[in-house]
């Protein structure tokens, strides 16, 4: 079985581009295109100048974000073999059963092509707007349930009594795309979400993963899924994956380097063995900012402080790297970890402007690289 390629959809007007975005990854051969899901984005206003970015001539504020299911609606409409999807939303601001019916609105208009990814929450898209912050794995686990009980209940109410939700006689008329909704996937890492995602998923979405971490984690998804009754290669083992071009070792420290990269990587988890090993500590107290770190409220000394507790080493660490037969090697190291799909994040022009055409025709070459990759 051949990998997959994903690459992320443009985030920013002219919703026009978006779409024709999109209609270019579908002629350049990718298999789907995906967008986030931010009210805020990763990096801190603070550091969003000239000094730091040349990006910030041209964008005024790093949080400027297309709603993504909306994105993926227009874009499945304008594509015919592309999927779409969100990588990843949450049961947090949005409820579930709205959610449900933005999901199987988006396969209507995509013709089955649309994937449904889920996660916990991250903390700057929810407590600056007021939204209660509490057990996101319980309220995950829970939400997905509301969600395929509303699929599965063929436009008749249904009524749901849980800690999170309740539903009353509650209905969801529209029917699936020709009977079937669109796939789960989860962003699990840790042991309960990777848990959930064996029982209820249909994939699963890490990032920032070792070759042979995601073996062993995905064995546990399997673990589960056989626990479940459930067939385990019916789970797609994917992979969000940050991507740095770079022609040469020089180059590449050098975009490892920039604060702009490694602020991307300040919510990531990562071990305190690993900050150990590259002679740091953590930057947020508990090891990981994913869910204390709001970008909005970070003073510039904060960001830079913040910043020096990302090594070159730990970048390298979170992202596929170097050049595209470099890049290439690494994700065949996933295939025979179970890779089957990758969504390319290409984060370089966030360290370098200059390197965007380059980094651009580097990823096609990825994907040259990489059309006999036989996945296990």
């Amino acid at each position: 079985m051949t990998v997959t390629l994903g690459t992320p959809g443009r985030i920013m007007p002219p919703a026009s581009k978006a779409v024709e975005f999109a209609q270019q990854a579908e002629a350049d051969g990718f298999d789907a295109v995906w967008w986030p899901c931010h009210l805020m984005g990763w990096l801190p206003d603070s550091v969003w100048n000239e000094e730091f970015t040349p990006l910030a001539e041209t964008q005024a504020s790093p949080h400027v974000y297309f709603d993504p299911l909306t994105m993926m609606g227009a874009a499945g409409a304008a594509t015919e073999r592309l999927r779409v999807g969100v990588c990843v939303t949450d049961v947090i601001r949005r409820h579930p059963a709205m959610l449900a019916q933005q999901a199987l609105t988006v396969d209507h208009l995509a013709g089955g092509r649309a994937i449904l990814g889920l996660g916990s929450g991250e903390r700057m898209n929810v407590a600056p707007y007021g939204i209660e912050w509490r057990k996101p794995v319980s309220r995950l686990a829970e939400g997905i349930d509301v969600i395929r009980t509303l699929w599965e209940s063929e436009g008749k109410p249904v009524d749901f009594h849980g800690d999170f939700f309740s539903l009353e006689g509650g209905v969801l008329g529209l029917e699936p795309y020709e009977g079937t909704p669109p796939p789960i996937w989860l962003a699990a890492h840790g042991p309960r979400m990777l848990d959930l995602c064996g029982r209820r998923a249909d994939g699963w979405i890490p990032t920032n993963v070792t070759p042979e971490e995601y073996a062993a984690k995905l064995a546990g998804i399997r673990e589960s899924a056989e626990g479940a009754g459930r067939d385990p290669d019916a789970i797609t083992p994917s992979m969000l994956a940050y991507v740095l071009c770079a022609p040469d070792e020089e180059t590449l420290e050098r975009l490892c380097e920039n604060p702009m990269t490694r602020l991307l990587f300040a919510a990531v988890s990562v071990s305190p063995e690993t900050y150990a090993r590259y002679g740091t500590t953590a930057p947020f107290e508990g090891g990981s900012g994913f869910h204390s770190y709001v970008p909005a409220l970070v003073s510039r000394e904060e960001a830079l402080r913040v910043a020096s507790h990302i090594p070159n080493g730990i970048v390298k660490d979170s992202t596929l790297h170097g050049t595209p037969e470099q890049i290439a090697d690494r994700i065949r190291a996933f295939a025979d970890a179970g890779l089957r799909d990758v969504i390319l994040w290409n984060i370089t022009a966030f360290a370098d402007p200059k390197l965007a055409g380059y980094s651009f025709r580097a990823m096609k070459r990825v994907k040259e690289l990489l059309a006999s990759v036989e996945a296990r």
